[in-house]
């Protein structure tokens, strides 16, 4: 007889597939030459995914963007140093970009407005695929092989 799912599996789960999701439309946009969707669906990924992580512990109804920090604490003790600096030093820059990636900005008026569908490049995209793809696979092995999550 299996065992039923705890609340922490379940909801850590629904948040690794939503990532799943975000990552095929991360993909997407890179190919389709669309780099500021790919940087803002990144920071989706990257955040679903240390949510996922977080779930598991029994930390959700997290209601912000920016997780890593909590993250890292919770994780504390839990994974190696290294790994958690992995974690860290990769996020914080997708992180920071999640409005950015999606708004224009004109608050500054002696600048040009920013536009993020024209401001972003091919090689801003390729570094947050790159840290979508990497925070995915630490998050992954960290839920099967700490928690034996069945992804």
């Amino acid at each position: 007889m299996q065992e039923e799912e705890s609340i922490e599996q379940q909801i850590s789960k629904a948040f690794y597939i939503e990532a799943m999701s975000d990552l095929k439309m991360v993909e997407l946009a890179y190919e389709n030459n669309i780099y500021s969707r790919c940087i803002s669906m990144s920071q989706q990924v990257v955040e679903k995914l240390l949510k996922a992580g977080l779930a598991i512990l029994g930390v959700y109804g997290l209601m912000h963007h920016t997780v890593s920090d909590y993250f890292i604490q919770k994780f504390s003790g839990i994974v190696d140093e290294d790994t958690l600096n992995e974690v860290k030093i990769l996020v914080k820059p997708v992180e920071s970009e999640w409005i950015r990636s999606r708004y224009p900005n004109w608050e500054n008026r002696e600048k040009p407005i920013w536009i993020p569908s024209k401001q972003y490049s091919k090689d801003d995209a390729e570094k947050a695929l790159f840290v979508a793809r990497r925070i995915h696979e630490i998050i992954k092995d960290i839920l099967e092989s700490k928690f034996q999550l069945e992804l």
